[in-house]
């Protein structure tokens, strides 16, 4: 039963459609991590932020 549960989790996904392009995003988080589900979406949302100040300092 627990390896059934660990493949669940590991082929946990969802899509999402942009446009004319689908997304399949796979998720997968480490159980043995120490920081939080709040840890990983700040890091996202900051490498996100960076990323989006670095497209328009080039298109300038």
């Amino acid at each position: 039963m627990e390896q059934t549960a660990s493949k669940e989790r590991a082929m946990s996904s969802f899509t999402k459609r942009k446009g004319q392009t689908t997304y399949k995003v796979n998720v997968f988080f480490a159980e043995n991590t120490t920081s939080t589900f709040e840890d990983k979406l700040l890091h996202l949302m900051a490498n996100d932020i960076a990323n989006r100040k670095q497209d328009i300092s080039e298109a300038e």
